[in-house]
């Protein structure tokens, strides 16, 4: 639900407008961004500077009723409305479902075999998510994996499975046994992530046989080809402060890395 939109005694008005759209096949994502805009005139002959609210932004999943392409799954929350005839399923990593388990295959287990809930759906329609601030970053799977940041991950729509990444870089570094766990999409078909950063400001490097370090969460997800590490720095390499124990991750081999070098222009104040 959006806010009532005031500033210094002038009302203003949501407008959304399409900002971007990703289609694959008949299943289509679009990001709707609202921005204020003020319910009256401004007077003629007078200067008027506006200060209008931040402007919000709103997934809609477009889905089409076709088999494996007809499914959709959405992070835990995130659904506002939705339309036409869609069924929802509330599944966990296991496969457990009080609603039957149409859509079991939808989130898979992981090794440590504890829960992951998200929300599936299956059918026809479309999905609205609630609105954010937040960026949305859209991307397309074509039969391959995809490892997600934690917290980073909103929708997909497609073949695609929704399972889990335990990623034990930073806790071997350390000397420690736990690990990280992180939303792992495989499949083929279309995904949104957040983000505080805008989508331009994004990098997709696409590695072959190459070698990319970096010091500080920068990256937002990465594909699984990729050999993924977090090894301690020489002294002055890099920042190597950002991680607080002079630590740079390092991604090894051939894939794609989402790199957002102005997270920290967006995160600081």
């Amino acid at each position: 639900m959006l806010p009532p939109p005031v500033l210094c005694g002038m009302d203003f008005t949501w407008k959304g407008t399409t900002e971007r759209d990703l289609s694959s096949g008949q299943n289509r994502l679009e990001v709707i961004e609202y921005s204020a805009e003020p319910m009256e005139a401004a007077l003629s002959g007078y200067h008027q500077t506006l200060s209008r609210p931040a402007r919000w932004r709103q997934l809609a999943v477009h889905v089409a009723g076709d088999g494996s392409a007809g499914n959709a799954v959405l992070e835990t929350g995130a659904l506002q409305y939705l339309r036409g005839t869609l069924e929802m399923q509330a599944v966990n990593a296991a496969g457990g479902s009080g609603l039957g388990g149409f859509l079991r295959g939808a989130v898979t287990a992981a090794a440590s075999g504890e829960g992951l809930y998200k929300t599936a759906f299956r059918g026809s329609g479309t999905l609205y998510t609630e609105p954010t601030r937040l960026h949305l970053l859209l991307g397309e799977l074509r039969g391959e994996s995809l490892i997600v940041d934690d917290g980073a991950f909103v929708a997909c729509v497609g073949d695609i499975t929704v399972g889990r990444h335990v990623n034990h870089g930073f806790a071997q570094a350390v000397g420690s046994g736990e690990g990280r766990v992180q939303p792992k999409l495989t499949g083929s078909g279309l995904f949104a992530l957040q983000s505080p950063v805008p989508p331009e400001e994004f990098q997709v490097l696409d590695l072959r046989g190459d070698t990319l370090k970096v010091d500080g969460n920068l990256v937002v997800a990465y594909t699984d080809g990729l050999e993924f590490k977090v090894e301690k720095s020489a002294r002055g390499l890099l920042g190597s402060g950002k991680t607080g124990e002079g630590f740079v991750q390092s991604y090894r081999g051939t894939g794609r890395v989402w790199l957002a070098p102005t997270l920290p222009l967006h995160t600081t104040h």
